[in-house]
């Protein structure tokens, strides 16, 4: 498997590289195998396209768009994207239409395709994967889900605001058959969560790094417990794996 990259297109939990817009939501381009898979689509489209035009990426390009929950932070930049690539497949959990609070801008039916549960999804990309869909407390209810994808020697869980927690996502790497033991990156926003001192301990051997995005609310306990690995994402960096 070649190299990964992973850039953050629209988040304001940090500062920004030069010219690129802050933006409260979330969005990150991930590019694996030629295939330019847009995560999210943060809370407006001007920063969004601001940001993909300063790194070099025309919304036409754009492979496919996973969308991890129905909140208006991870919406709302779509339009701007699909009034450039009307076709675009967008990939939405099977619970996208149970009731949550602020619904933001919905993708038309005829792109949309549903991931019924936690499996590998080879016509977006070899080694790119779909967990199942878990519903959180948060805001009276939110269904939502996320993404392995592997790299040459490791595994991305990439998040957009992990609602239900980065365990339920973890537990299933088994499902996707992916070892507990296999050296883990993981990158995205994380809401309320943290983990226990018990669980980090266990987990410290194969995590690899940490990349804390958009809504974390834990950011120090994940610096107590990871201490070097963990950083916190800066919009318009890079991020490369191998």
């Amino acid at each position: 498997m070649a190299e990964v990259k992973i850039t953050i297109l629209v988040d304001d939990i940090n500062g920004a590289e030069k010219g690129y817009d802050l933006s409260y939501g979330f969005a990150a381009l991930i590019e694996m195998n030629e295939k330019k898979i847009l995560f999210d689509a943060g809370t407006k489209v001007p920063p969004l396209l601001n940001n993909l035009k300063l790194y070099g990426i025309a919304p036409s390009s754009i492979d496919a768009l996973i969308l991890t929950h129905n909140h208006y932070d991870h919406t709302d930049g779509m339009p701007g994207i699909l009034e450039e690539n009307h076709d675009l497949p967008i990939y939405i959990h099977k619970d996208w239409d149970r009731p949550a609070t602020f619904k933001g801008v919905q993708p038309p039916r005829k792109n949309c395709i549903i991931s019924k549960k936690a499996q590998e999804y080879s016509e977006i990309c070899e080694g790119f994967y779909l967990t199942n869909s878990y519903k959180a407390g948060d805001y009276g209810g939110v269904y939502e889900h996320a993404c392995y994808i592997k790299t040459g020697s490791s595994y991305i869980l990439l998040t957009g605001c992990c609602h239900p927690g980065l365990n339920q996502f973890l537990d299933d790497r088994d499902q996707l058959g992916i070892s507990s033991e296999d050296p883990l990156h993981i990158m995205g926003g994380f809401h309320g969560f943290m983990f226990s001192d018990v669980r980090a301990k266990n987990l410290d051997p194969i995590i690899q790094s940490i990349i804390i995005c958009h809504c974390t609310m834990n950011a120090k306990v994940f610096r107590e417990q990871f201490g070097t690995k963990c950083s916190i994402g800066i919009v318009g960096k890079t991020y490369l794996f191998k």
